[in-house]
């Protein structure tokens, strides 16, 4: 594109400079909870890693945790775009969540070190169970699905969401406890989903 074309040539530079620090802040905090671990690791660590200022950590990230937070969005990001891209968003609940929970096992399965680095901050420093975005992405999920007429109206659909996003971080919790992974992740969190869709009564 060229300039003319471009009426905020300045911006869009700025836009990607700020990205790009942002990115490379976030890489240097992974890299160092892998390390490191969460708790043994500072902003001023980050800073340095970074090759940044102290200040520009917490311009981009205004708290630690911020990094966990940052890390579960890309995971969902990615998830997320494992589904478009197989056009399932349109598909039934079952279709869509498997898929989406697949690409989280294998992104974990891929990335164990990482996982099990950050996951374990996310329990021991952040409330997963509260209400976390994941449970609100899932109960979108679910109330979409209530519409097509796929799940029973009476159900609600934030504490649906929230059950399959309680089951996710429970079975990913159970899976970084152990070296090595005590089960195939991505099989038991199928199991689970499963469970979950089709009730546990005979």
């Amino acid at each position: 594109m060229t300039a003319e074309a471009n009426p905020h040539p300045v911006a869009d530079r700025r836009t990607r400079q700020r990205q790009e620090r942002r990115d490379r802040l976030f890489r240097a905090a992974v890299e160092l909870f892998v390390e490191r671990g969460y708790d043994n690791t500072t902003m001023e660590d980050i800073a340095e890693r970074a090759d940044t200022a102290r200040a520009t950590v917490f311009n981009h990230f205004q708290r630690k945790t911020a990094f966990i937070d940052e890390w579960s969005l890309r995971r969902r990001e990615r998830a997320m775009t494992a589904v478009r891209t197989e056009h399932l968003e349109d598909r039934p609940l079952r279709d869509m969540l498997r898929r989406y929970l697949v690409e989280l096992a294998r992104i974990s399965v891929d990335t164990r070190a990482e996982t099990v680095a950050c996951m374990g901050a996310a329990v021991h420093s952040t409330n997963i169970f509260g209400n976390p975005e994941l449970a609100r992405q899932f109960g979108t999920f679910v109330a979409r699905a209530q519409v097509a007429g796929e799940i029973r109206a009476d159900i609600d659909a934030a504490q649906a969401g929230l059950l399959l996003a309680t089951s996710y971080f429970a079975t990913l919790s159970a899976w970084i406890d152990t070296e090595p992974a005590p089960f195939d992740l991505e099989e038991r969190m199928l199991n689970v989903l499963d469970m979950i869709l089709r009730g546990i009564a005979a």
